[in-house]
């Protein structure tokens, strides 16, 4: 492996994907009886709010969405853009600070610095290009990490530059960055150029999958609700953008898939995406997400939110679909508005339980799903 060697809805106040495995799929019913059950078949609790350790707890570390993943039997968590109560000069800002996970699965571990900036994830390339006035810094933009082995993982990163005074940004591109485990927190780093370039789709920017020695990465890009997959060899192959295929678009449900070679562009978005049993085949939802595969109903599970306000999940027999009907777990008029949903199994410790969190850049709120089919 030439690249990979070089790296060693009824609230009440109260874990990564693997290869499917046998047992006894639990069904669901159709998505409108499944609402009807709520507190009976199944049941959601708020958990808390998700919390850091560490020197920056006092000062309220916080900022945009969070997720999980699993790698080498550590938890991990990467997030978007954050810093403390009340500004940058408390604890700093980092644009993709990555964390270790703690056997409580609202709690992050933070104790190893003060200043989040120390905790970045993804930085750009030494041969990136340049921010050019009135830009002024990178924003980076990352995915969860899907593990290529024991040791190594890789995530997607969306490259902007961006800070100037009139609030524009220029896309540069989609990157990818191996992830190792270092002693206080995750390290990556970026082995070459950006794949692409910004006239590209993103890369994984909804959710990542290792399953079945593949590399699945998800992104809504498109109309409203298209959600597109490619894929790559779980291998270094992900290091080559000519190794991706991305599926079709298809008008007709029971279509035999077909998977294009290479990564599309942005403006061919619409030709691609996976379908859905809602009328027009699209999903009902957008933004950030998760895929992982559920030992309870032998399926994979896609959870995903309507902005700042529903936030659902669909089921299907592979990680491509054809995919159900939404079914709807919160709503806005439940008081808790959906954003940057992120799943969490590696937590559950019962095949029917489940946590996940959301939160509209502030406070995540946690929430654990029961369900009894």
């Amino acid at each position: 492996m030439i690249f990979l060697s070089l790296l060693a809805v009824i609230v009440v106040p109260i874990v990564i994907a693997c290869s499917p495995q046998s047992r006894t799929a639990q069904q669901l019913p159709d998505n409108e009886t499944f609402s009807r059950q709520n507190g009976t078949k199944w049941h959601i609790q708020y958990v808390g709010n998700i919390e850091f350790t560490g020197p920056m707890a006092e000062h309220k570390l916080g900022g945009d969405k969070c997720r999980s993943s699993f790698l080498g039997g550590r938890h991990i968590w990467n997030c978007g853009d954050m810093m403390c109560s009340p500004d940058i000069d408390t604890c700093g800002f980092a644009m993709g600070p990555a964390f270790y996970g703690t056997k409580n699965v609202s709690v992050i571990d933070a104790v190893a610095h003060s200043n989040v900036g120390a905790y970045e994830l993804a930085l750009p390339w030494h041969g990136d290009p340049k921010p050019v006035a009135p830009q002024s810094q990178y924003g980076m933009d990352t995915s969860n990490i899907a593990a290529i082995n024991d040791t190594t993982g890789i995530a997607y990163v969306w490259e902007i530059t961006r800070g100037g005074p009139d609030g524009s940004f220029v896309d540069q591109g989609a990157g990818i960055v191996a992830v190792t485990l270092g002693k206080t927190q995750p390290i990556a780093k970026r082995l070459g150029p950006l794949l692409t370039g910004p006239e590209s789709v993103q890369l994984g920017l909804f959710a990542t999958l290792r399953s079945k020695g593949y590399i699945y990465n998800y992104n809504q890009q498109g109309p409203f609700g298209n959600i597109i997959v490619g894929r790559v060899k779980a291998n270094d192959a992900a290091f080559d953008a000519r190794k991706y295929e991305y599926l079709l678009f298809s008008a007709d449900g029971d279509a035999t898939p077909v998977w294009r070679r290479g990564i599309p562009a942005a403006r061919d978005a619409t030709r691609y995406g996976m379908r859905t049993a809602e009328i027009g085949g699209r999903f009902a939802c957008s933004q950030y997400g998760s895929v992982f595969w559920s030992s309870y109903f032998q399926r994979y599970i896609l959870m995903c939110n309507l902005y700042l306000d529903y936030s659902f999940f669909y089921l299907a027999e592979r990680p491509w679909g054809p995919w159900t009907r939404a079914y709807m777990v919160l709503s806005g008029d439940s008081g808790w508005n959906g954003y940057g949903i992120s799943a969490h199994p590696g937590w559950s410790s019962k095949p029917n339980e489940l946590y996940f969190s959301q939160g509209p850049n502030g406070p995540l709120n946690m929430f654990k799903l029961t369900f009894e089919y």
